[in-house]
């Protein structure tokens, strides 16, 4: 699809063909997303990729979307780390600027009473 965009040509796909395709890169995602249950970056002072206090603090405060998006996953189908992103963005609640952890706050809680 590609090369056909970049020589001028657009690929003319029909509606079924467009949700065959779409419905094949979501699961390609999904199992991505499954084999890869780490935190998506490479820590400074971590020499792994588990969800630990310092991994969730490191993904919050310097973490891209990749990252976010698998801490996101990660909050929404473990209690366990959602109360671990909670603890740590506790630390950041009074500091009015690091609207990362509240964002992280607001919604690991929101996702708690949910």
């Amino acid at each position: 699809m590609l090369a056909s965009l970049s020589a001028g040509k657009p690929k003319n796909f029909t509606e079924t063909e467009r949700a065959r395709r779409r419905e094949r890169m979501k699961a390609v995602n999904a199992r991505r997303a499954v084999a890869f249950l780490g935190t998506g970056m490479s820590h400074r002072n971590l020499n792994h990729s588990r969800f630990t206090l310092a991994a969730i603090d490191d993904v919050i405060d310097r973490g891209q979307r990749e990252s976010w998006a698998l801490l996101l996953a990660a909050v929404d189908t473990s209690p366990e780390i959602r109360s671990r992103v909670l603890q740590v963005c506790a630390a950041h609640v009074s500091d009015i600027y690091a609207q990362r952890y509240h964002f992280w706050k607001n919604y690991a809680s929101h996702q708690a009473t949910a």
